[in-house]
């Protein structure tokens, strides 16, 4: 558990917790999940983040998607795009948490948005790692940039609903091609990399800021340099 990264284990601690207040009856589910009404109009606003966390009760479901939120969020967080670079990371969640927010209020009946932010994590992660080789329970191989759509496969052929996969992996396209294609750099603020990073921050690095930190159109950072 120490030697995972820090936003993996921050993660993976919210939700392991969430579960937990949850199944010993400390915290009803109805008090996390996300409501535009409750939000919007009582201002509950840690509905915007506890949504985020919870995973369902514990069972096989859970174990799952825990050994999924450690690999690939893992493996996300050691990669070169974000090695050493948390506070943004931990920017790249939440800018894709923004966008399936936005799309759960204007569909409705989307209650819990955690699976669909662990899928942009998983098509975050197989656009880095295009070519690696996946063994999908020993039957077959495929590379890793099919990944996410295998889910959404086996989701399908399991009888659930393919609804968080898909749109998960449209929000992580959305930070793919504002950063990859477009050149964007979604970058954290300043006050989050020095609280989250391990180098300092040089006060000469960042120039420009707006909503999501420091950007300059045309030379940003790509996704798998």
């Amino acid at each position: 558990y120490n030697s995972l990264p820090k936003v993996t284990r921050y993660y993976l601690t919210g939700a392991f917790l969430s579960t937990c207040v949850v199944q010993l009856g400390i915290v009803p589910p109805q008090l996390l999940f996300l409501s535009r009404p409750a939000v919007l109009g009582q201002l509950e606003l840690w509905r915007l983040l506890t949504n985020l966390l919870f995973f369902g009760g514990f069972g096989m479901p859970f174990v799952f998607n825990m050994f999924f939120l450690v690999r690939y969020c893992q493996g996300l967080e050691t990669s070169a795009s974000f090695h050493g670079k948390s506070a943004d990371l931990v920017w790249c969640l939440a800018f894709c948490a923004l966008v399936l927010t936005a799309i759960a209020f204007l569909i409705g009946d989307m209650p819990f948005l955690a699976p669909a932010l662990l899928s942009s994590i998983v098509y975050l992660w197989s656009r880095i790692n295009p070519t690696q080789p996946l063994s999908i329970f020993g039957l077959f191989t495929v590379q890793a940039f099919y990944f996410p759509w295998v889910l959404v496969m086996i989701t399908v052929l399991m009888g659930g609903s393919p609804m968080p996969n898909i749109l998960g992996i449209v929000a992580g396209h959305v930070y793919y091609f504002l950063t990859t294609v477009q050149g964007l750099n979604i970058q954290a603020p300043r006050a989050l990399r020095e609280l989250m990073d391990d180098a300092p921050v040089r006060p000469t690095e960042t120039q420009y800021r707006g909503n999501f930190g420091g950007y300059n159109w045309g030379g940003g950072r790509r996704l798998g340099d």
